[in-house]
């Protein structure tokens, strides 16, 4: 599961995310298609470019999360409602597996 680096923790809005801190930026549409695919996800949003975060929303029909990016924490998975958070910690299960690699 998630080292030192890569946590779950609650937001401003009590929303459940996980930071996994060794993505780069380069590798966030990539690893986000990959995800999409691997749990049968959907973009709910449109696609949020910044000069130092990107982000976007996905659902597959019952759950949504966002999944960002920003310099501060690297990839982020973002419950958005509490329903969701059991997705949040499928996924980071899957990206910690998939980073250790």
């Amino acid at each position: 599961m998630p080292n030192s680096k890569d946590t779950f923790h609650r937001d401003a809005s009590n929303r459940l995310t996980f930071d996994i801190y060794k993505v780069e930026s380069e590798r966030y549409p990539r690893l986000c298609k990959e995800l999409a695919t691997t749990f049968d996800l959907k973009p709910t949003s449109e696609l949020v470019l910044g000069l130092d975060e990107m982000f976007r929303d996905y659902s597959d029909g019952e759950r949504t999360v966002g999944l960002e990016w920003d310099i501060w924490s690297g990839f982020i998975v973002v419950a958005k409602d509490s329903e969701s958070e059991t997705l949040v910690r499928q996924i980071a299960e899957y990206l910690c597996n998939k980073i250790a690699d």
